[in-house]
């Protein structure tokens, strides 16, 4: 067997931030696999320190029976505790295998003896409220992981979880609808769409959260909490608007960075930062983790594993960029926020004359709304991605190379995502050698 024992008793809450009494689970590790067995006994979250996994010391405050109260939780703790360490040293002297099986009936024998024994494969019944805390609690702390490759779940997907669940509330508190698993029909879905609509949401918000409530049912009926499968009917689709976002030109991105922005540090960094994005496609949560160590090959690549897709990318380095590294001695330069460096650099572009109207159409509430503005209010950190791309493609660029460093999966959605107009595209196509190239021989017209 070969197991050594190491690991001790642990205490959770099952619901550390209720504002009422929540269960105590023992967490015992020493199982394979581990073991989360009920100890009978609630706690108010406000009376537990999660440091000692024990009730407060803290008690001065508290009344006569509120302090039996504690100690007597904490000696049934203790007691439970004590019990997996008899179990630990029993299982090492008789070369037990230590299944969570043998320590539930251990540890049922000395407290549970009276408790009906509760089904494994009968889950708790949760309502779509509960359950959603649940889901993206396990997402943030890895308990639960992306099924077809075992990694954990990234934070923006877990805020997407989070926003998503906080629209759910609203929608049920605004139009009444009781939103459960059994609820989960075409009627909600229509419902749910007015409902965006009147709050003046854009047609890729409302997607985005139609598509996170069928991850959340879908998700729900592999861990067997309903069996409806509304859901997947073809009319419960994901609304999709493309979107008109800008991209700046090579010339653009030239003067940015020419401009003198040597008295203003804040503004000198920032502008830094976004070169680089726009000359190496990177995004800004991969651009404020980057080390000295990213940049292989005596400083001629970047090499990232990016934080959305966990897949390493490797970009080739220009002068611009190199020259940046240089001026922070190979270290990359860093901003405070996502939001704060979205400020500054429509500061910057402003800066840089990037006074060009654009006029942007976008469905928001089931209406065309259309609006013109100047390019430098529109300029965000994103925007340095998308000019990478789309000012490698007009290069001539293979898109399949311009994929592998942008982590694009598909060439539909790679083709989304660059901004090059129907002229453009024209234009291009019209140096290509199948428009240059004359034939030789005579032109006849058939009688």
């Amino acid at each position: 067997m070969g197991k050594v024992i190491t690991n001790q008793a642990r205490f959770v809450l099952k619901e550390p931030n209720s504002e009422k009494p929540t269960l105590v689970y023992l967490i015992c590790r020493t199982c394979v696999p581990r073991l989360k067995y009920s100890t009978g006994v609630s706690i108010q979250p406000s009376l537990w320190d999660s440091t000692t996994d024990r009730p407060t010391v803290q008690t001065k405050k508290f009344d006569r029976t509120t302090k039996e109260q504690l100690d007597e939780i904490r000696n049934h703790l203790n007691r439970i505790a004590d019990a997996v360490g008899g179990i630990n040293s029993r299982v090492k002297a008789e070369k037990i295998e230590p299944t969570p099986e043998f320590f539930r009936a251990e540890l049922d024998k000395e407290f549970n003896l009276n408790k009906p024994r509760k089904v494994a494969s009968t889950p708790e019944k949760l309502t779509l409220f509960s359950w959603v805390e649940k889901f993206i609690e396990e997402c943030a702390n890895g308990e639960r992981t992306i099924p077809r490759t075992g990694k954990r779940y990234s934070e923006s997907s877990i805020k997407n979880y989070k926003k998503t669940l906080n629209h759910l509330r609203a929608f049920q508190k605004k139009t009444r609808y009781q939103v459960d698993f059994d609820k989960i029909d075409l009627h909600f879905y229509q419902k749910l769409i007015k409902y965006l609509n009147d709050e003046g949401k854009a047609t890729n918000t409302k997607g985005g959260i139609v598509k996170y409530v069928k991850v959340f049912m879908r998700q729900a009926m592999k861990d067997k909490m309903h069996t409806n499968t509304a859901f997947q009917d073809e009319d419960f689709v994901k609304p999709v608007e493309e979107s008109e976002n800008i991209y700046l030109t090579l010339d653009e991105i030239q003067r940015i960075y020419n401009l003198d922005l040597s008295a203003r540090a804040g503004l000198d960094r920032v502008r830094d930062v976004f070169i680089i994005g726009c000359h190496t496609g990177l995004r800004f949560s991969d651009l404020n983790q980057l080390q000295p160590e990213n940049f292989i090959n005596d400083g001629k690549f970047v090499r990232v594993t990016t934080q959305k897709t966990d897949h390493p990318v490797y970009v080739p380095l220009k002068p611009e960029v190199r020259a940046i590294l240089a001026k922070y001695d190979g270290i990359p330069p860093r901003v405070l926020t996502n939001q704060r460096m979205n400020q500054y650099l429509k500061e910057i572009a402003e800066l840089a004359g990037l006074n060009e109207k654009v006029t942007i159409t976008q469905t928001k509430g089931g209406l065309k709304v259309t609006k013109t503005r100047q390019k430098w209010e529109l300029v965000t950190t994103h925007t340095a991605r998308r000019s990478f791309a789309t000012n490698a493609y007009k290069e001539g660029v293979p898109t399949i190379d311009i994929m592998r460093l942008t982590g694009h999966r598909t060439e539909t959605s790679f083709m989304k995502y660059i901004k090059v107009t129907n002229e453009e595209v024209a234009h291009r196509m019209a140096e290509h050698p199948f428009f240059t190239q004359e034939k030789q021989g005579v032109f006849k017209i058939a009688n």
